[in-house]
């Protein structure tokens, strides 16, 4: 076979640009510490690590996710321990509030700071996070979720937000609220014991008290009403209507009242009792009532405490106006209870919330960790190999490149 001498230069420049390529993709490969460099290099290798990149953006997302909705709850519950600590100390200027050595000046005093903690809890219930949007406005964050209006003692608070809650996707298929509506936190408070409710008519002029009560076995639903015909006796009514044929019960002071299924009844008799005690010296014709509990927003009951601690001693006697007082300043004290127990069961579930957080936190990281060990596998380079093969293919290089010069310097003209 003839070979000509252009033959022999393309030859060995292709040798030696094939060589060099070889040594570029050894060099590139230990400066990166990568084995693949390119799908070529490995289609299969590469194909799995462009699966493994896509589940590890996804899992980081989903961890970036989890950090935010880590961050938001925090933010609400400390809005909440901010409401916790605030009806707390309510409740303790409500006890002292019953002290009957205090004067009108006194109880003037203690209204102005309750004055101060309803804005206070205002503040609370209108804040927002970093961004401006209001934390307890639902799915309108950006719209203040309370206003009032009036005059303390006579204000009306309004919910401007919605019933929706926000939520972030933490991890495939659960989807975790970061957000609570103000609606269930202040506006719907169960009154009196959460199943009922116990009070006394404004117009009584006995000194008699009603406590809150406790259900024994059940409550009907029934509205009560306790009418005094004597200090030591009283009649009974349902829903408006009197017993038939009329019955008159004795009083006891202190004494505890059974009532189940429409009637007074012997103590844990029967179903549907409940049990209250009245104490002190109703007068003729005062009344008490007992009726199914409703929903009443807590700034409605700070501001009933403002316009019961303002209110000047008036009543026809003085045991009469500290029996009125007490009456009040247990209606209310029972709705702070059930507001305090509001704000502490959602709290409770924001603390069930950040501990799956932290859970789905850990898991995430080791997913992480596992998928960069697999990316490690596909695409790390094997330095003692692939320096090796440096040093062979550098070699190889300079022997082509020998080889070449030997051959370029085959010629006739060389022999004559």
């Amino acid at each position: 076979m003839r070979v000509s001498t252009s033959q022999i230069f393309d030859n060995g420049t292709l040798n030696i640009q094939r060589n060099q390529g070889s040594l570029f993709k050894l060099q590139n490969q230990l400066s990166t510490g990568r084995r693949i460099l390119a799908p070529e290099d490995d289609p299969i290798g590469a194909a799995e690590a462009l699966k493994v990149n896509q589940s590890m953006s996804v899992n980081s997302q989903f961890m970036d996710n989890q950090a935010n909705a880590g961050s938001q709850l925090a933010l609400v519950e400390d809005h909440l321990g901010g409401v916790s600590n605030l009806i707390m100390d309510v409740q303790e200027r409500v006890v002292q509030a019953g002290n009957g050595s205090l004067t009108d000046q006194d109880r003037a005093t203690l209204a102005t700071e309750i004055r101060q903690r309803y804005e206070e809890l205002l503040g609370h219930a209108n804040s927002a996070d970093g961004s401006g949007q209001y934390l307890f406005a639902g799915y309108r964050g950006s719209t203040q979720p309370f206003g009032v209006t009036g005059v303390p003692g006579n204000r009306t608070a309004t919910y401007y937000g919605d019933e929706g809650v926000r939520q972030l996707q933490v991890e495939n298929g659960r989807q975790m609220a970061v957000s609570q509506p103000g609606s269930d936190i202040f506006m719907r408070v169960r009154q009196g014991n959460g199943t009922f409710m116990t009070g006394a008519a404004a117009a009584n002029t006995g000194s008699g008290v009603i406590s809150t009560g406790s259900v024994v076995t059940g409550y009907d639903n029934n509205a009560y009403t306790l009418t005094f015909t004597s200090p030591t006796t009283y009649t009974l009514s349902v829903n408006g209507v009197p017993e038939a044929p009329p019955v008159t019960y004795n009083y006891s002071d202190g004494g505890t009242i059974n009532i189940g299924n429409g009637t007074i009844v012997a103590p844990n008799t029967g179903t549907n009792q409940i049990a209250f005690s009245i104490s002190g010296t109703p007068a003729t014709g005062d009344t008490f009532t007992v009726n199914p509990s409703t929903n009443q927003d807590l700034f409605k009951t700070l501001d009933q405490l403002i316009k019961t601690l303002e209110s000047p001693s008036t009543g026809p006697t003085p045991d009469a106006t500290q029996a009125a007082r007490r009456n009040q300043l247990t209606a209310i004290s029972d709705g702070l209870d059930r507001a305090l127990d509001n704000v502490l069961k959602v709290r409770t579930d924001i603390g069930a919330r950040r501990l799956e957080l932290d859970s789905l936190t850990n898991v995430g990281q080791d997913v992480d960790l596992q998928f960069k060990g697999d990316l490690s596998r596909l695409q790390d380079l094997d330095y003692a190999k692939a320096i090796s093969d440096m040093s062979k293919q550098q070699m190889t290089l300079q022997a082509s490149q020998l080889s070449f010069k030997q051959t370029s310097q085959l010629s006739l003209f060389n022999m004559l």
